[in-house]
């Protein structure tokens, strides 16, 4: 089956089937729970949507597969696993024949999300229950824009202990020689509760955004709303992320730059009082908010007056990965100085353009990092003030 003709509707029985108003935007949102025999469920849903790799020979796996096959614990498997989660485009339930029916067109956003783990335990089991066992399945609808931070929150636990994993089996060495000699280089936690302040996740994420190659031509909104995702992609070729090496300190530098001249930046263009929007904090002219990556002053951090949200420096600094070319040995390199460049010719239109996202969005600036399309229009801006003759 190729494709184009793959297959989309999955029908099976249930024993009970219930819909869920959605609290928020019930025209929007559908979320559905139902309880069906292990034995119905299709084995050929798609799972391109779940985030993890499956590994069943882990204690849990382990433990998952025990309480199928009843060991300790008998028929009470739907009461001891959390079940599945799919995402589908729509659902149909027969009550005269307890049917249901699951849309699933798009195998990128429709398909199982969580309970990857259970599902392949089943799968490998069905042959071999000695009794019927029942699961709850949940089924969302119209989370397709939502979907990545969705997949990224259900799966949140696992990858936290995916990337203390990663560290003990030293995945993580290319992104320590891509951050070795910065000087946020020992302030990085790489396992589950180490207490350093910045997270590998956050790192991978704003690496992630500048590696073209994975983006191709979507803009990376993921690497904002689920940065889990991005340690999954970097898991898959981490050798890759050493094109990054020849710019990865200036990505960092960009960061904290882009929230260090934000409030310079935004009262040139627009003459407003920067510290009193509502979306920027700001405490009475201190400066308290962390500079992360920058250089340090007597081992302190540098802090600035306004807190800039991620939500409105992700997409910016998302933005410059235009100026990114590829030099002869496949390495990344800049087009132009980004620092002048952002300065001088597209700094002050990028945050023009934020803050009239984040008038529009409800003043959120959750809801600014999560816009395709306001990456997409920075992403624009920057690419035509660079053709349009204003390289630094």
């Amino acid at each position: 089956m190729t494709k184009t003709d793959k297959k989309t509707d999955f029908t099976f029985p249930v024993f009970a089937f219930r819909k869920i108003p959605d609290p928020i935007n019930e025209a929007r949102y559908g979320r559905h729970y139902c309880i069906a025999k292990v034995s119905d469920i299709p084995l050929d849903l798609p799972m391109d949507t779940n985030p993890r790799k499956q590994n069943l020979n882990t204690n849990v796996a382990k433990k998952i597969e025990s309480g199928l096959l009843g060991e300790d614990t008998g028929q009470i498997f739907h009461l001891l696993n959390r079940g599945l989660l799919i995402s589908a485009a729509s659902v149909f339930y027969d009550n005269r024949t307890n049917q249901l029916t699951l849309m699933l067109p798009d195998s990128d956003k429709h398909g199982l999300v969580d309970g990857g783990h259970t599902y392949e335990i089943i799968k490998r089991n069905i042959p071999n229950l000695p009794w019927d066992q029942f699961i709850t399945i949940e089924i969302m609808t119209g989370i397709e824009d939502d979907f990545t931070s969705i997949a990224g929150a259900r799966n949140t636990s696992v990858q936290v202990k995916d990337k203390s994993l990663a560290e003990l089996e030293g995945k993580l060495n290319v992104i320590k020689g891509l951050v070795a000699g910065t000087p946020f280089e020992h302030d990085i936690n790489y396992v589950e509760f180490d207490i350093k302040e910045i997270d590998v996740l956050d790192v991978i994420a704003i690496l992630t955004m500048f590696h073209n190659e994975i983006n191709s031509n979507q803009n990376p909104v993921y690497c904002y709303s689920a940065k889990n995702l991005t340690l999954v992609k970097y898991l898959k070729d981490p050798q890759a992320y050493c094109r990054l090496g020849l710019i990865s300190k200036d990505i960092f530098k960009l960061h904290d730059h882009i929230k260090r001249s934000m409030r310079e930046l935004y009262s040139k263009k627009t003459g407003g009082d920067f510290g009193k929007l509502k979306e920027i904090g700001y405490k009475n002219g201190q400066s308290k908010f962390p500079l992360k990556f920058s250089p340090r002053q007597d081992g302190v951090i540098e802090k600035i007056k306004y807190d800039i949200p991620s939500g409105f420096v992700y997409p910016i600094l998302g933005a410059l990965r235009f100026l990114l070319i590829e030099n002869e040995h496949g390495f990344y390199t800049w087009r132009t100085d980004p620092f002048k460049f952002y300065d001088k010719k597209v700094g002050p239109e990028l945050i023009d353009l934020t803050m009239e996202a984040s008038k529009e969005l409800g003043r959120n600036p959750m809801a600014v990092g999560k816009s395709a399309r306001h990456w997409n229009g920075l992403y624009n801006q920057v690419a035509a003030t660079y053709f349009s003759g204003q390289q630094a």
